[in-house]
């Protein structure tokens, strides 16, 4: 049986600074992958517009006089009132349209225009769930917008980009060959392994600079097939996980970094939007420092997520977990009511992110992911085995055995004080797999789980350099 296979991604961040000739020529194909996405999305929408009408606009006219002249070179084209691929290929080519052929690689050209007809073709997908599930969206989704700013993302596939590497006994840097780089010139790489097979590389502008993703084709790492416990992961702020599992073990992974991290950003944002528009009215408060803050903010917080998820699947298959049940709640950001602080709190730690990455972090290691609809699950008394129903189809006020007595402590039935983040987790499995605690008659485990603090994430990698920038260099 041979070896499965999987994509990894690498990151490298580029900017003047370190990397001052990728730099220019991402600088360039950036500002012309923007004008190409827009000059697709032009001729997409208005011909979705202006289609059945009578009475065109000027704009109208001008794409379907484009379209005339493009059905001449091709009678059999069938072009039909949503672009096709196909068709706006044609189009852009048989008019020679500026855009198309302004100096990007021709692989990465046609990737930009799919990426106006993939983005449109989304929308109406959207549009018609939306007709038959409005409840599933926070308003109506609208028709795709043309890109602001000067610049947009793009891809080199590995027909125009080769990476390989000369010495073998240097495996931390790799040579890079992309269009627009003479061949007798060599672009040196730290960080990235020459191990797998080169996909396409991603290029997205960020904070005044290029996050440069290499998408690698190699095999998956080594598979954990025993896993027969279950475990509840419950999000929070002051923990910002906590789990509980089926082997008599709970955990919680305290988020007081997070939250310092994320006051300091706003606290130093804050400071200097107001001496930047200092006296003036209405002014757009824009710098090299806030663009330096943002962006450190940015590192430091993913940085810190990548170490909680890796944390946590680490945990899971030293406890044999192959279930994890993580809770959710539809719009529960947009529906935070929680006062002004706690709100501001909740609101600005990415779960979305860490649930994302806990998810393909799992399925790599064989661990099964369930989302489940959390409502209830805090009230509960999982040692009583109290019913948890949904919120909003309950009739009256639910009443529960124990209560939470303060922050972080929960009351059962019993009088037993356990945390109230892993009461929650071990409801959240308990409502997603009924019988998870059948037989479980001891959950004094609940009462002290093991903690992963800020100083335990850090002796995962070692401890990092003060910079944050560098810090996602290094690691990501």
């Amino acid at each position: 049986m041979g070896a499965s296979i999987m994509l990894n991604a690498w990151n490298v961040l580029v900017s003047q600074s370190n990397y001052p000739d990728l730099y220019q020529i991402y600088d360039k194909d950036s500002m012309l992958a923007k004008n190409l996405y827009n000059a697709a999305m032009f001729r997409i929408r208005q011909t979705f517009t202006g289609w059945d009408k009578t009475s065109r606009t000027d704009h109208e006219n001008e794409v379907f006089e484009e379209i005339r002249i493009t059905k001449q070179t091709y009678p059999g084209l069938k072009i039909k009132r949503v672009l096709s691929y196909k068709a706006l290929d044609k189009i852009l080519r048989v008019t020679k349209n500026p855009d198309y052929f302004a100096g990007l690689p021709m692989q990465t050209a046609e990737a930009v225009v799919h990426q106006a007809v993939n983005n449109f073709n989304s929308w109406l997908k959207a549009l018609r769930d939306y007709k038959k599930n409005p409840t599933k969206y926070t308003g109506k989704p609208r028709m795709p917008k043309y890109r602001k700013g000067d610049r947009a993302a793009f891809v080199f596939t590995n027909q125009d980009a080769v990476l390989y590497h000369e010495d073998d006994k240097r495996q931390d840097f790799a040579i890079l060959k992309i269009p627009g780089v003479p061949k007798s010139k060599k672009l040196t790489l730290f960080g990235i392994p020459t191990v797998g097979i080169l996909k396409q590389i991603t290029v997205t502008p960020m904070y005044g600079r290029f996050m440069m993703s290499f998408i690698m084709e190699d095999c998956a790492p080594p598979f954990y097939p025993d896993l027969p416990n279950m475990a509840g992961l419950d999000f929070g702020t002051d923990n910002i996980a906590a789990l509980a599992c089926t082997d008599g073990s709970s955990v919680v992974c305290k988020g007081g970094a997070v939250l310092s991290e994320n006051r300091l950003f706003a606290k130093n944002k804050a400071d200097s939007v107001s001496l930047l528009t200092q006296g003036k009215v209405h002014a757009h408060a824009e710098s090299k420092h806030l663009t330096r803050l943002s962006l450190q903010h940015y590192c430091r917080q993913h940085d810190m997520m990548h170490k909680i998820s890796c944390r946590i699947i680490e945990w899971c298959i030293a406890h044999r977990v192959g279930v994890l049940v993580i809770g959710t709640n539809k719009f529960w950001k947009q529906n935070a009511d929680m006062g002004k602080r706690n709100n501001q709190n909740f609101v600005s730690i990415p779960h979305a992110e860490l649930r994302q990455m806990i998810a393909y972090k799992a399925m790599i290691a064989g661990i099964t992911v369930i989302e489940q609809e959390e409502s209830y699950t805090s009230k509960s008394d999982v040692t009583a085995n109290d019913p948890i129903p949904v919120y909003g189809h309950v009739e009256g006020k639910p009443s529960f055995s124990g209560r939470r007595i303060s922050r972080g402590r929960y009351q059962t039935h019993s009088g037993l004080i356990i945390n109230a983040d892993c009461n929650g987790s071990a409801n959240i499995l308990r409502k997603a797999v009924p019988h998870a605690w059948a037989g479980k008659t001891d959950f004094r485990f609940l009462a002290a789980p093991y903690s992963i603090t800020y100083q335990r994430l850090q002796k995962v990698t070692g401890c990092p350099p003060k910079d944050p920038i560098k810090v996602f260099q290094r690691f990501h």
